[in-house]
């Protein structure tokens, strides 16, 4: 399978699964509004993705970037269940899970540049 069919099909997985609970607990979860929207984003959209990708190419940065996505999630919805519920509607939404993958991805670019730059600067 092409990389970017399973990245784009775990996104597209994660979008009906928050719209599935939206319908079924009435909550914003499909805008990532609440505790199980934003864990469902960052499981599915993010971590199931960059686990798949790591195992294909061997990359231990694409599993580090996996498991935090995975710890994060695991977070979130034990800070929802511990302030209330994992459907009450939370103010961080899209915006925030959008810059934890931009800033994680902006990062692990950094490190594979250096480390190749590191790399290279070595051999010579």
């Amino acid at each position: 399978m092409n990389d970017a069919r399973l990245v784009g099909g775990s996104v597209l997985c994660a979008f009906l699964l928050a719209g599935i609970v939206t319908v079924v607990t009435g909550s914003p979860a499909l805008l990532g509004g609440t505790p199980i929207g934003i864990a469902i984003y960052l499981t599915v959209g993010v971590a199931l993705p960059q686990y798949l990708l790591s195992r294909r190419r061997g990359s231990a940065l694409r599993l580090g970037l996996a498991s935090l996505t995975a710890a994060g999630a695991a977070f979130v919805l034990i800070a929802g269940v511990a302030t209330g519920s994992p459907n009450a509607a939370w103010d961080i939404g899209l915006v925030g899970i959008l810059f934890v993958v931009v800033l994680g991805t902006s990062i692990g670019a950094d490190i594979r540049a250096f480390r190749d730059g590191y790399r290279s600067a070595a051999g010579e």
